[in-house]
């Protein structure tokens, strides 16, 4: 959860984040009904990329990744479509934060901040000649931890 309250006014930027950096479920369900109607509607979209993309041995059946016994991946098809989302520049953005507020909300009179679960542990984040410039983990008891992260090798 990222924090948001049912009939909440926040903006797409504020979904975007509290979906990324905290693995909110309510801010990426929050995006899926207002991109497609409907989770549902969303993710057969989702599906529909994962194709476009290349991503033979994946298929999802919720936004939020969740375990479900028919929603898949393998680290090949992430990181086609790490590759591809990184070409835009908002994601990007998103991906790279440490921290995000939100403005306050009638719901949340002082906002909201986020920080970056990829983050928050870490006591560095160079590497033998590089640096971890940004990530999205991830959890469920199925598939243990999971990480997508982004490199810049000097």
């Amino acid at each position: 959860m990222a924090g948001f309250l049912p009939n909440e006014k926040v903006t797409l930027e504020d979904l975007l984040y509290g979906s990324m950096l905290p693995s909110g479920a309510e801010a990426s369900i929050g995006l899926a009904e207002y991109v497609a109607g409907s989770e549902k509607g969303f993710v057969k979209l989702m599906n529909e990329k994962a194709q476009q993309l290349g991503m033979k041995n994946t298929h999802f059946m919720n936004t939020t990744g969740l375990h479900h016994p028919k929603h898949y991946t393998t680290v090949k098809d992430m990181s086609l479509l790490l590759q591809y989302a990184l070409t835009n520049q908002e994601f990007r953005n998103v991906y790279t934060a440490e921290r995000y507020s939100i403005k306050q909300t009638t719901l949340h009179p002082e906002g909201i901040t986020f920080t970056s679960r990829m983050f928050q542990h870490m006591t560095t984040s160079a590497l033998p000649g590089g640096e971890i410039v940004g990530g999205k983990t991830g959890y469920t008891d199925e598939a243990g931890l999971c990480l997508a992260s982004l490199a810049v090798v000097k």
